[in-house]
Order: C-alpha cells, then structure tokens, then sequence
C-alpha cells in the first residue's frame, strides 16, 4: 500500500472506515434545497423545497431525536420507516417523521459493535461538559448468567444526564449487545431515566440472559453515582486532573509484583477477568494511577 507521501507499507489486511457521502446531484439539478453537505432539505412529511416532491433516505437532512437539531444519518431502517411515511402522505395521510437517535450496530470480525442515541464524542462538540451537563458509567458484564456454559464478555456504556436521563449507550461483545442496546434505545426513545432501567422486568433465563440483566445492572450503577453513594474515576476524569496539571503516584510493577495489590484493589471477578485478558495478549507490565490528594 501506498500513502500520499510516497511511503510503502506491507500489510495483509487494509480497513477503510471513512464513512459514506450521499449522491444528491439529482436533487440539485431539479433545484432543491439542501444543506452544506448535500442533503436534501425536507420538512416533517418529507416534502422537499417542491411541494410535489418528496426525499428519503441516506440522502435527506433528518431531526436529530436526541437534541432536535438538524443533522444527517444513513441508517436503513430509519430510510425504510420514511418510505411508509412517504407512501401514507402520498396516499393523502398526514403522518410527520419524529426523528432519528442513531440505533446501529456492526460486526467487526466477532465482536458486534452498536450505539443509540449521543457518544460522549457528540456531547463535547455541542459544549456538554463531564460532571457538569452529563455523567458516564461502564460495566462489564456477561451475556447470559456466568454459570451457564458459553457466557461471553461484554461491555457497556451509558450516558445520561443530571437528572438521571438517558442521553445515549454504546456496547461491544460476542453474544447479546444487540438486545441490550435495544432496550436501552427503547427507553430513550420514550424519555426513560436510569430509574427506568433498573425497574424494567426482562425475559431471564440462564442461557438467555441474568436475574439482574445488564442493562438493569447499568441503572443500579448509574443511581449509585448520581446519588452520590460512589464516585468513579475514569479516563475523563483523568485528562480533567492531567489539564489542571495535579500530581499523581505512579506504581509500575510486573504482574507477580502486583498480585497482592490486585487482591486489594478489585473484585475476584474482575480479578480474573483482569488474568483472563493479561494471558491473552500477553501483558508484562501493568501501571497503576492514584491521583494524590
């Protein structure tokens, strides 16, 4: 492969992960309006600047839920959802698209991959502020009761507001990220809280699932934090000490050094979670930061 500068790289295997642009040029050509990007400009009904012209699809400019603000996101089942609209006001209905909050999911090789709703990355380009506007969590949990065979690792995300709103969720694993996100993105969409989460009563059985899901497992932890009965520490609160230029005490160990602090510092589940993934890749070092008072 070669890059821009003329530099030669031997590889096996090229990722290209850059996205898609819409091809609105018929849209143009006939006169209508779109944004800086190309989108076709339509209202709720999906009519374009031409009342006798509808749009849909990747190449419109759609309602963020989340925040209301306008935006584009080109995801097929939103596109299939505004085909109805289309066909029902077309047929003389009068039915309005609410928006979309960004449900999607991906297989990268064997892990899945999804989202609902706004990424911290989002929050912080619109001026959201950690701790102050939002706070985060992240669990790590297993797709169905760990004492039934074939229960793999998964990790998920939250993100809500001070009053406990769900703003957005991310999670990655093997098996069950999909319905975790599913429900999450339900709730969202319905304006839920973290309270919503750790009340709801889903289909439990070993091989299916736990008796307390994970995602009731985020709203417990999430009610934890926001009432204030624990504090996490996390990389953003970590870049928030590094800008404000605190001390921390740096311990670096090999892992048969740390052993004794790891006995002291996390759970025995984690803990081996920790010794499954250290044998795995093959870790050497672990580093320990604890911020200094």
């Amino acid at each position: 492969m070669e890059l821009q500068s003329g530099q030669k790289i031997d590889t096996d295997l090229v990722i290209l992960s850059i996205g898609i642009k819409s091809n609105s040029q018929l849209a143009k050509d006939a006169g209508l309006e779109v944004n800086q990007r190309g989108g076709i400009v339509v209202d709720d009904y999906m009519k374009t600047s031409d009342a006798s012209i509808y749009a849909l699809g990747d190449a419109i400019e759609v309602v963020d839920f989340n925040d209301k603000t306008k935006t584009m996101v080109p995801l097929a089942g939103p596109a299939n959802k505004q085909g109805r609209i289309v066909a029902n006001n077309i047929a003389g209905m009068k039915e309005t698209y609410k928006g979309t909050q960004g449900t999607s999911i991906a297989k990268v090789f064997d892990l899945a991959v999804a989202n609902t709703g706004h990424n911290e990355k989002t929050l912080k380009r619109n001026g959201k502020v950690y701790g102050k506007d939002y706070k985060t969590i992240i669990i790590h949990s297993k797709s169905h009761a760990g004492y039934y065979p074939g229960a793999m690792p998964m990790t998920l995300k939250l993100i809500y507001d001070m009053n406990g709103k769900i703003i957005g969720a991310q999670g990655v694993g093997h098996d069950g990220v999909d319905k975790r996100i599913d429900v999450i993105a339900t709730a969202l969409r319905y304006g839920g809280t973290i309270y919503d989460l750790k009340d709801l009563e889903l289909a439990y059985a070993p091989p299916f699932g736990s008796a307390k899901d994970p995602v009731n497992m985020l709203g417990f932890v999430a009610e934890n934090v926001l009432s204030g009965k624990v504090n996490m520490f996390t990389g953003t609160n970590w870049m928030i000490l590094m800008k404000k230029k605190q001390s921390f005490l740096m311990f670096v160990k090999t892992l048969k050094e740390n052993w004794a602090i790891l006995k002291g510092l996390i759970t025995s589940l984690l803990m081996s979670f920790v010794k499954e993934r250290a044998s795995l890749i093959r870790i050497k070092t672990l580093l320990f930061t604890v911020p200094l008072a």
